[in-house]
C-alpha cells in the first residue's frame, strides 16, 4: 500500500517507521527531522527497536507517489491547514486522522475531505531528530464515522495490525473519539503543568483525583451530546496512564520544546462543547487556563519526573 503520514513528529514518525516496513512510505516533517532520517534513518527505540528508512520530504506535494491512503498526524491547530494542502494535491484521497482533540475529523468533512477516525494510545517521545522513543503500547482503532464497517477500513486495520501496531474496526468511532478526547483531557494538562510522566499520576491521590474530575466532566458533557464512549472515562485514563508509564505527554513535550501546545483543542474542545448546551465546564476550563499560563514561561521548567 502506498501512504503518506503527514506529520511526522512522534507518533507520525512511528506510524511511518512501522509501515515502511512493507508499504511504501513518505512521511511529511520538520527540516531538521526529516533530514536526519533521509541521512541516517529513523531510530526507534523502547517497545520497537531498529532504524528504518522511509521516504521523507517537508512537502505533500513533494510526494513521489499518489498514495492510497493518507494518515494525519499533524497538531490538532494545525488541521485547517493541512486539509487545504490536501485538497491542493490529493483531494480524492482518503484521509485518516490520527490527531489529539474530538473536531479535526469534522473539520475535515467539513472541507470536502473523505475522512476517517482513528484513535491510539501508544505513547511515543521524539527524541531528538532522527530518533524515537515508542515508551506504550496501547489499544488502536479505526472506523467510517457514520458507523459503517467498510472493506476500506477492515483493509487498512489488517495493513496496520501487520506492521505491527494491532489495530481493531470499530462500529463506534465517534465514542473512542471522544474517549481519547477525555483521556488526554485528564493526563495531558496536569502532566504539562507539574513536568510528571504519565505514570507519576497514578502515584498521588490528589492527582488521581484531578485526573477523575476531569474524566467524568468529560464524560457528561459526551453524554449531553449523544456520544456513546466505549468505556468508562474515568478508570480509562487511568489505564492508559499506567500502560504508558514512561511517556511524556505531547502536551509536556511541547511545552519541554517551547511549542504551543494543543490544549485549546484537548480540554478547551470540551469547554466549548459544554457551552453549546449551556453549561460551563469548570475542571477543563481550569486546565486550559494552567497550561495558557505555564506557556508564557515555556523553558523555564526543564524537570521531568
Amino acid at each position: 500500500m502506498r501512504i503518506i503520514v503527514f506529520g511526522a513528529g512522534a507518533l507520525g514518525s512511528l506510524l511511518g517507521a512501522l509501515l515502511s516496513r512493507e508499504n511504501e512510505v513518505y512521511m511529511v516533517g520538520r527540516r531538521e527531522h526529516v533530514n536526519a532520517v533521509a541521512g541516517d534513518g529513523l531510530r526507534v527505540e523502547g517497545h520497537t527497536e531498529g532504524t528504518f528508512k522511509p521516504g521523507v520530504g517537508e512537502k505533500l506535494k513533494d510526494s513521489p507517489f499518489y498514495p492510497n491512503w493518507i494518515i494525519l498526524t499533524v497538531k490538532a491547530y494545525q488541521t485547517e491547514q493541512a486539509g487545504k494542502e490536501i485538497m491542493d494535491v490529493f483531494r480524492d484521497v482518503p484521509v485518516l486522522s490520527f490527531q489529539n482533540g474530538i473536531e479535526n475529523e469534522l473539520i475535515l468533512r467539513d472541507m470536502g475531505i473523505d475522512a476517517v477516525g482513528g484513535v491510539t494510545s501508544h505513547g511515543v517521545t521524539l527524541m531528538e531528530p532522527g530518533r524515537i522513543r515508542h515508551a506504550g503500547v496501547g489499544r488502536t482503532a479505526v472506523g467510517e464515522l457514520d458507523g459503517r464497517v467498510s472493506m476500506r477500513v477492515r483493509a487498512l486495520a489488517y495493513v496496520l495490525s501487520n506492521a505491527g501496531m494491532l489495530t481493531e474496526v470499530s462500529g463506534n468511532i465517534s465514542g473512542e473519539i471522544w474517549l481519547k478526547g477525555a483521556v488526554n483531557s485528564a493526563i495531558n494538562p496536569i502532566t504539562a503543568v507539574l513536568g510528571v510522566r504519565n505514570g507519576a499520576l497514578l502515584e498521588i491521590e490528589a492527582l488521581r483525583e484531578l485526573g477523575d474530575s476531569i474524566a467524568r466532566e468529560c464524560g457528561k458533557i459526551a453524554e449531553a451530546h449523544g456520544i456513546n464512549m466505549p468505556e468508562d472515562p474515568v478508570r480509562e485514563w487511568k489505564t492508559v496512564a499506567e500502560m504508558t508509564d514512561e511517556n511524556l505527554s505531547s502536551a509536556l513535550q511541547d511545552i519541554l520544546k517551547g511549542k504551543r501546545t494543543e490544549i485549546k483543542e484537548i480540554n478547551g474542545a470540551f469547554v466549548r462543547k459544554a457551552e453549546e448546551k449551556g453549561w460551563d465546564a469548570p475542571y477543563n476550563r481550569a486546565m486550559v487556563r494552567m497550561v495558557e499560563a505555564k506557556e508564557r514561561y515555556l523553558g523555564k521548567t526543564r524537570y521531568v519526573r
